[in-house]
């Protein structure tokens, strides 16, 4: 199991803010562990019980196709999926009891 960054949200909520935060090769690499995050989170939720309608389940796999093609993306689509992405990760730590990261 890996371990979660604290301060992955804090980050995507950042660079969302700001697309000139970060070069595209840092973006790709905060997507990627923005996806490896969720997945962390919902292999620590499925130990609870299947989860139905699990919204992380296609933004996961959805965050590494973005990171893929970033460079043939518009900023308000990195935005959103970067504000999509922060937003389920403070979802799956509030269903988990993990404290949140103070953004």
């Amino acid at each position: 199991m890996m371990r979660v960054r604290d301060g992955i949200s804090r980050d995507l909520v950042r660079n969302a803010n700001d697309p000139f935060f970060l070069a595209s090769a840092e973006k790709r690499a905060l997507l990627r562990e923005a996806s490896a995050a969720i997945r962390c989170y919902q292999a620590l939720a499925a130990i609870s019980g299947p989860m139905t309608n699990d919204p992380a389940r296609n933004i996961a796999v959805e965050l590494s196709q973005f990171a893929d093609d970033l460079d043939f993306r518009y900023a308000d689509e990195t935005k959103a999926i970067m504000l999509e992405a922060a937003d389920t990760i403070r979802l799956l730590r509030l269903m988990l009891g993990i404290k949140q990261e103070s953004v």
